[in-house]
């Protein structure tokens, strides 16, 4: 009877590993295609519009992989990582249908592939202090185009498709949409950066045939398929005509004003020197858009938090209503440019409105919320005050738009004709265009030029400032730059849905570095709301009285005491008890706040290290037990 217990035991751990193996052996070969993401944010699922540029592809591409030797021998980490990044691209090149081929090369040192890596523009790793080796990536196409992954950082691996996508983008569509650039901001050739762009510029410049335009701008060439004014200042009547043209034939036009460009500020020796706002008060007048370049968005509800320093070298954290950080049902979900970005990252911005009446279709993209309050821009234009705005705040109840769609037939905003110094060719077109509206209106009766154009308005230029939505952190012995906010994805965005592409657009939102614990940044908001507005108090009351005192002249001749009388001393002895008492409360406020995140980062870790192990080990004791029970059973 034991014997042949043993003998079917051993039979069944036999029979368990073969069916392992074979499970094992199938899966790898037949159920490899297959995938469950059980992600929150389908992290490893394709989307759509990677799938849809793989579908268009009509020319082969290879990815080739560049893992040094030395990067798995070196670093564990690294190693696990590339085998990820390995497995990622095969399923990348199945789902294109074989028309994108993935190889793994070696660069052994001194070896061609080395040399062909060097080529190719690949960067070397530092592993320590005699090592190198690469870790990129490098496509080709058909006509031996190139484009490069220097180094695949782990730091960007949530990023991971973005970046392949967008180098296959490149390699499968070379002929790019023309972007036609008029800056008032240095984007290009920052001179505070040595003269090196903003690296928002420099993505772009990756997917669009950017072309800088300055000067007066008499025409657009036929051949731009977006126009992006960015911070328009002082633009001559000429210029705007050349704009308004464009837009009157069906141009697709971005504009971004400011009511206060903070990196305009930034680059002027003297606070002052210059105005920061812009506007296209003559364009925006005849198109029925409210924008007021003298006021500027504060909202306590989406406002992000600065360190205020204060005397005695100690610094607050402080909410400053007029930097805005934009997530959720601040972003229009049913709009392609903003429906999968997660957080953007707005400075002093502006509102927008459409007067009912200008015909036009309107659709906002970024608000702010209810509890917003419009403040003149001039307190903040020279010493920006967080603690001001906040003593200031009031509510008004009504949500602004910082950003919007607008689209329809836009009327002209020179129904006398072209100003002089106008391209004589742009009076036989707008001759030309007249005629053709005129036909519309009659038909119609409706208003607005000669075809339907799309133009996006944003009441901000600081969102694209590196400081707005970068990071920079070390990685690898390499300064790697981390985006903290959607706002580079916004602007493609844009310029994607002006420009007609549709394969980048639903792909970019995942690509955010900075997830807060949005419990934890709630409690800290709630114990600062709970002390600020008495502290504020107490600065107030102490300013005053120290007003007071420099207000007080010393007599000649006599002593300090006779600066103070009693009851003074009296006021101020009370005032110093009163802040001692405030800073109590303050430092007990502190502690409860961080007894309720200890407690929560108490119970979150439990619940991702302690609750499964425990409930898988008491769904095997209970097995266990039932196994047993049935046993005894059965022996009976």
């Amino acid at each position: 009877m034991w014997k042949r217990r043993r003998t079917l035991t051993v039979l069944g751990i036999v029979l368990g590993l073969v069916l392992l193996v074979s499970l094992n052996t199938f899966a790898a070969l037949e159920l490899g295609r297959y995938r469950l993401d059980l992600t929150e944010e389908k992290a490893y699922t394709l989307s759509e519009g990677t799938l849809a540029l793989l579908e268009r592809i009509d020319e082969p591409i290879v990815l080739r992989l560049y893992v040094s030797r030395a990067v798995r021998e070196k670093s564990p980490f690294l190693a696990a990582y590339a085998d990820r990044v390995l497995d990622f691209l095969e399923g990348y090149a199945e789902a294109s249908g074989g028309r994108i081929r993935v190889e793994y090369v070696d660069p052994e040192p001194y070896s061609e592939e080395e040399d062909r890596a060097v080529g190719f523009g690949l960067q070397a790793v530092q592993l320590d202090a005699e090592t190198t080796g690469y870790f990129g990536l490098a496509g080709t196409n058909s006509t031996d185009d190139v484009a490069v992954i220097p180094v695949l950082s782990p730091e960007r691996e949530r990023f991971l498709e973005y970046d392949v996508t967008r180098l296959v983008y490149r390699l499968a569509d070379p002929q790019r949409p023309v972007v036609a650039v008029l800056s008032g901001l240095p984007i290009n050739a920052d001179p505070t950066r040595q003269f090196r762009p903003w690296r928002i510029y420099e993505l772009l410049k990756d997917q669009f045939d950017l072309r800088w335009l300055a000067g007066e701008i008499r025409t657009i060439d036929d051949d731009v398929r977006v126009l992006l004014l960015i911070h328009p200042q002082g633009l001559s009547d000429v210029t705007l005509h050349a704009v308004d043209r464009f837009v009157q034939r069906g141009g697709r036009l971005m504009v971004l004003v400011d009511p206060h460009a903070e990196a305009q500020a930034m680059r002027q020796r003297q606070p002052g020197m210059a105005e920061t706002a812009s506007t296209l008060e003559r364009l925006f007048e005849a198109w029925g858009l409210r924008y007021d370049k003298d006021r500027i968005v504060a909202d306590p509800a989406v406002a992000r938090q600065v360190q205020v320093p204060l005397s005695g070298g100690r610094a607050q954290v402080v909410d400053y209503l007029a930097w805005l950080a934009l997530t959720g049902e601040r972003l229009n979900r049913t709009h392609p440019v903003t429906a999968e970005l997660e957080r953007l990252h707005f400075s002093t911005a502006g509102a927008l409105a459409l007067a009912e009446d200008s015909g036009l279709a309107w659709t906002p993209l970024v608000t702010s919320s209810p509890r917003a309050q419009m403040v003149a821009a001039d307190d903040l234009r020279l010493f920006p005050d967080p603690f001001g705005l906040l003593r200031k705040y009031r509510p008004e109840g009504e949500e602004r738009v910082l950003a919007a769609v607008i689209r329809g037939r836009f009327p002209t905003a020179f129904p006398d004709g072209p100003p002089e110094g106008a391209a004589e060719e742009a009076e036989d077109g707008d001759a030309g265009a007249r005629a053709e509206t005129a036909a519309a209106d009659e038909a119609d009766g409706t208003t607005g030029g000669a075809a339907e154009a799309t133009v996006i308005v944003v009441a901000d230029t600081d969102l694209l400032e590196d400081r707005s939505w970068l990071v920079t952190q070390q990685v690898l012995g390499r300064q790697v730059e981390l985006p903290i906010a959607d706002n580079a994805d916004f602007l493609a965005n844009a310029l994607d849905y002006l420009a007609g592409s549709d394969v980048l657009v639903k792909l970019r939102g995942r690509r955010v570095a900075f997830r807060p614990f949005e419990r934890l940044v709630a409690l800290r908001r709630e114990a600062e709301q709970r002390y600020r507005a008495k502290e504020q108090e107490l600065v107030q009351r102490l300013e005053e009285l120290q007003g007071k005192l420099r207000s007080l002249e010393l007599p000649a001749g006599e002593g300090e005491g006779a600066l103070l009388d009693p009851k003074l001393r009296e006021e101020i002895a009370k005032i110093r008890d009163e802040i001692l008492e405030t800073r109590r409360e303050l430092r007990e406020v502190r502690r409860r706040l961080r007894e309720d995140i200890e407690r929560l980062q108490a119970t979150v870790r439990f619940a991702n290290i302690g609750a499964v192990p425990l409930l898988v080990a008491l769904i095997a004791v209970g097995v266990g037990l039932v196994r047993r029970s049935r046993m005894r059973r059965r022996a009976a």
